[in-house]
């Protein structure tokens, strides 16, 4: 998952092997959300504006705003935990972090049993 956006700045420059601390930021909060950028994860409620699906460059889906998802229900957990499954791959396991009961496609329709927003366990 991959998705570079330029500024027209040249970037700063660290010492051979230093990580400069908001990559350090970054990399630590793409770890968590498996998505490209600093984005933050679910809210405490969801967004009235639900996320939605959209293709990466590298062809894949990712939900354009995570923050947009509240909380897992208690009620939707055990079917959070089975999509979340199917991403499963490589030795890696997902587990649902957020719900939007109105999250939409990549054609920007509603899912009809809202959707999950599934991060590496």
């Amino acid at each position: 998952m991959s998705g570079a956006q330029t500024s027209g700045h040249a970037p700063r420059r660290t010492a051979p092997g230093a990580i400069a601390p908001w990559m350090a930021a970054c990399a630590t909060v793409l770890a968590a959300a498996l998505l490209p950028g600093c984005a933050a994860g679910p809210g405490a409620s969801p967004s009235p504006t639900p996320p939605q699906l959209v293709m990466t460059e590298g062809g894949l889906k990712r939900w354009d705003r995570p923050e947009a998802f509240g909380p897992v229900p208690a009620a939707q957990l055990a079917r959070g935990r089975e999509y979340c499954a199917t991403l499963n791959h490589s030795g890696k396991r997902f587990v649902p972090s957020g719900f939007h009961p109105h999250a939409l496609s990549v054609e920007g329709f509603p899912f009809e049993d809202g959707g999950f927003y599934c991060v590496q366990q």
